[in-house]
């Protein structure tokens, strides 16, 4: 092989890497199968070529190309390839969104749920996501209506107010004001009453701790402390307890009607608690009967006989 010609086939393969070079650069991969397709768009928010085109957060594709098109050129035609074994059903969406929070744009397919597919070459429909900024700017609209309608009309209330309710008003927010003050003095008060008694405090929830162990700990022992009082009320509700207290109050009620009786000197009971002879009587028998055991003893011949040879002496 000559000179000449190695020269010439190293030339053709950088100029052919060249090539590639500046379409893998600009989103093309001449060395991969593709297929294209298209979408137009009335607006592409800063969509630019090489941009990465996503199915559920994947990347499927590149935009190749973006170019004006239309009857005043007032539209944007992009074309984009995507893998040759991608399918794009009927129907569905090539959405433009935010790709990150600096506002970068790329293509996210949506797809359906149809069975036909779009062929490579097909304009597939279109839509634009609303940037960050759009969405926050359209929430925050309503709001701030809803704020210049409410000044307007506290400055409407305002107006209508004299010196003497102005003065009033302003009293009232110094009022807030002084009152807001107060829970910042009873806050930091507080703060400082607890800073100081911090170790107090520990020790209380270190003995309510210790006091719950101890309770978890005999958890058993109560349990069974429980049963214990169970079963006695058990036992005392089997005992007829009220037949019982009802069987000691007639008794009691008895007795009672007992002692009035005694007491009224009614029956040999009562006669005997409340006549004073009987007690006489008994007293002066007890002193005759003292007296004549005295005198047996110091005169038994009195009362005693003894016979020898079956007479009497």
């Amino acid at each position: 092989m000559s000179k000449e010609l190695k020269i010439g086939l190293i030339a053709t393969f950088l100029i052919a890497l060249l090539i590639w070079g500046i379409n893998f650069l600009k989103g093309k991969n001449i060395l991969k199968n593709t297929q294209h397709f298209y979408a137009l768009y009335q607006e592409i928010g800063g969509l630019e070529e090489a941009s990465p085109v996503y199915l559920n957060g994947y990347e499927v594709g590149l935009v190749e190309k973006i170019r004006l098109t239309g009857h005043n050129m007032n539209q944007l035609l992009v074309r984009f390839t995507l893998r040759k074994n991608l399918k794009i059903p009927r129907n569905s969406k090539c959405i433009i969104f935010n790709a990150d929070l600096m506002g970068t744009k790329a293509i996210k397919l949506h797809f359906t749920d149809q069975h036909k597919y779009y062929e490579p070459g097909d304009t597939i429909p279109s839509d634009l996501e609303a940037s960050v900024t759009e969405q926050i700017y359209t929430e925050i609209q309503p709001i701030k209506s809803r704020a210049e309608n409410v000044l307007s009309a506290l400055d409407s209330v305002m107006m209508v107010f004299d010196q003497v309710t102005r003065k009033n008003i302003r009293q009232s927010v110094n009022d807030l004001n002084a009152t807001s003050d107060n829970l910042r003095s009873s806050s930091e008060s507080l703060h400082q009453m607890l800073t100081e008694n911090n170790q107090k405090i520990r020790e209380i929830i270190d003995h309510t701790a210790s006091v719950t162990h101890n309770l978890k700990n005999n958890n058993e022992e109560i349990s069974n402390t429980m049963q214990n009082l169970s079963s006695i009320s058990d036992s005392l509700k089997k005992a007829n307890l009220t037949q019982t207290i009802q069987h000691l109050e007639n008794t009691l009620s008895s007795t009672d009607s007992l002692m009035a009786g005694i007491r009224s000197g009614k029956g040999s009971l009562g006669k005997m608690a409340t006549d004073d002879s009987l007690y006489i009587h008994l007293n002066q028998t007890t002193h005759n009967l003292n007296d004549l055991l005295k005198d047996m003893k110091q005169n038994p011949g009195r009362y005693i006989n003894i016979s020898v040879f079956g007479k009497n002496k």
